[in-house]
């Protein structure tokens, strides 16, 4: 079995969508269509960096979980001073994954600022969001641009995404990875 670890339930709902897409589009070869029991979250990046929250995981190591891959924010570096930012976050998973010293293969995908700008990035029709982004001032209620993620999502579900933009080819190697 592998185990995908990330933030919580926002990244978990988005990496089930992702993970469906590439099955459905023959990139994923795995039976299965419900992802839930592949992906752990853990209550926020602080909880996810803290090897102190992998008590039941480390019993499953080598037995039941062979691989392993976080998936989290980099998030902002006034939000976190020690984790925040693409340059900390890496510091911070490399740290974990020596501490925790599994003897499994072990991998992370850290997401540009959060999972609501990597999104946005990839929208062919990003500058009308972003203007209405701006018009709306949602900035200012929320500077992780989720409420605009959430506007986009009401309006295009189906499919939410463009997932065949190349900021999402990094993260499809690392599941494809990951799975097979």
């Amino acid at each position: 079995m592998v185990k995908i670890i990330c933030e919580g339930k926002d990244d978990k709902d988005f990496l089930k969508l992702f993970l469906r897409h590439l099955k459905k589009d023959g990139s994923l070869s795995i039976s299965t269509e419900n992802f839930d029991s592949y992906i752990e979250t853990m209550n926020g990046k602080a909880k996810l960096l803290n090897q102190e929250n992998y008590e039941t995981i480390n019993k499953q190591i080598g037995k039941k979980i062979k691989k392993v891959l976080f998936i989290f924010d980099c998030d902002f570096v006034e939000d976190d001073k020690k984790c925040g930012n693409l340059e900390n976050s890496t510091t911070c998973i490399e740290d974990l994954i020596k501490d925790l010293n599994w003897s499994i293969d072990t991998s992370y995908y850290i997401f540009s600022k959060n999972l609501d700008y990597f999104l946005i990035d990839t929208l062919k029709n990003r500058e009308q969001f972003e203007a209405c982004e701006e018009c709306f001032k949602l900035k200012e209620l929320n500077k992780n641009r989720k409420i605009l993620t959430c506007i986009y999502n009401k309006l295009y579900p189906k499919p939410p995404y463009d997932f065949s933009h190349p900021n999402f080819n990094e993260l499809k190697e690392k599941l494809n990875n990951l799975f097979n």
